[in-house]
């Protein structure tokens, strides 16, 4: 090997592996930000205790801060695109780090309000920049790995959110000491944001030949109208998920009240609170190993049938749940994770090839635009119980007809753009 290859072959190793340990830092980020923001989740219980909540506030917290996870996304990932600016996903995950794990300091819904409110904007800012920033990387590694790139990104998440689960099944039972304990870990969570700026701040926001792509009106229209599909239909993804989230809680609660006629209600609480961690860190492994296996499996152009069917095949799992047992909850909570989850890694790749010179945008769209949307969830779950007294089994069965229709959406996706887009890839590659 003359001296000129050797040079190549190390200058290709070097930046091989720096990429690689960029990668490594927004894998390892969004599972900090996630973990964040799983912790209030099995704690809402516990918290409706503290704070002297109705089960109205309960719902409506839940869903604001959706809500504002949610609108943050766009509106940071269009600055981003805009200013060409990475500075966003550090300062996110540094604002949720601060204010989530905090919240044990409210003592009231005004309080409790802030603190989540503003955690979850931390939350939301994060996660354009970092898909976006995930995808541009994977996609200068040999063989173009965005898809690949966008699963990890997305399981890495998912680590985050059953690592948060199962942390608050502890804060639950240990009171005050346990929402000290959790105050610590700002120290942790601000330094992987300084990781982060470091890591990601030159890391460019458009496909390296967008100046090059010109399309026409008419293949614009296409285009944004597959936008539209695969974004409605993530909302009512992201819908199932926080109604979930909100179902699990009361289902785990009306199970220990069941077997424990005698507890006082911050009892129920305490424990329903532990059960719910359990059961939302399996919805999240679900979650994560469906995201993983369908975001590796489903070639490009090929996304359309798995985006439709796989929906519709686990939402009868979701109904379910009202007959189920503890053991069985447990076992549902995983599949009901794979059924509306599993697919998001595959719209989140697709939407930033079909917008491949806005993809901070892309992402924004497909996540924040979507969990705006899903501030409904808890509320509506909360309605369909306490207004229209349907009982927690045939609200799990709306819940999963909801799943249902987010895999019927997507019919009209246009197989041979997708096909076309996934060639074009290919041939820049």
């Amino acid at each position: 090997m003359s001296q000129a290859t050797a040079e190549n072959v190390q200058a290709q190793m070097t930046r091989t592996n720096g990429l690689l340990v960029r990668l490594a830092t927004i894998v390892g980020s969004h599972t900090t930000v996630d973990l964040f923001a799983a912790i209030v989740g099995p704690l809402i219980g516990v918290l409706q205790i503290r704070c002297e909540l109705t089960p109205q506030q309960t719902a409506w917290l839940l869903g604001v801060g959706s809500l504002s996870s949610g609108l943050s996304q766009p509106i940071s990932a269009w600055l981003s695109d805009r200013f060409d600016s990475r500075l966003f996903g550090a300062a996110g995950l540094a604002l949720a780090a601060i204010c989530l794990s905090c919240i044990g300091l409210a003592d009231d819904f005004r309080s409790l309000l802030v603190l989540f409110v503003c955690g979850m904007i931390g939350v939301g800012i994060f996660h354009p920049v970092g898909a976006s920033t995930m995808g541009q990387l994977a996609d200068q590694l040999r063989g173009r790995k965005r898809s690949i790139g966008i699963s990890v990104f997305f399981v890495a998440g998912m680590a985050g959110g059953i690592a948060g689960s199962l942390i608050a099944r502890q804060v639950a039972t240990a009171g005050d000491a346990g929402f000290s304990l959790l105050r610590l870990a700002i120290v942790p969570g601000l330094f992987v944001a300084a990781i982060l700026f470091f890591a990601i701040r030159r890391v460019p926001h458009r496909h390296h030949e967008h100046h090059l792509l010109r399309f026409d009106d008419g293949e614009i229209a296409r285009r944004w109208l597959m936008i539209g599909l695969l974004f409605f239909g993530n909302a009512l993804r992201f819908t199932v998920n926080m109604a979930l989230v909100y179902l699990l809680v009361r289902w785990a609660e009306s199970m220990v009240a069941q077997q424990n006629p005698l507890f006082a209600t911050d009892e129920v609480a305490a424990y329903g609170g532990k059960i719910a961690g359990t059961l939302l860190a399996l919805m999240v492994l679900g979650m994560a190993v469906g995201g993983l296996t369908v975001g590796t499996l489903v070639g490009q152009g090929r996304e359309k049938w798995p985006l439709v069917i796989v929906p519709i095949v686990f939402a009868p799992l979701i109904a379910l749940f009202g007959g189920a047992t503890l053991v069985g909850g447990y076992f549902l909570a995983v599949l009901a994770g794979v059924g509306f989850a599993s697919v998001i890694p595959v719209t989140l790749s697709l939407a930033q090839r079909l917008l491949p010179h806005r993809t901070s945008l892309a992402s924004g769209i497909m996540l924040g635009g979507a969990w705006t949307i899903a501030v409904v969830g808890p509320r509506l779950a909360e309605y369909c119980l306490g207004t229209l007294h349907l009982g927690l089994p045939r609200t799990f069965q709306f819940t999963a007809v909801l799943l249902a229709i987010s895999g019927v959406v997507c019919l009209p996706l246009n197989s041979a753009l997708l096909r076309r887009i996934a060639a074009d890839s290919s041939s820049s590659a």
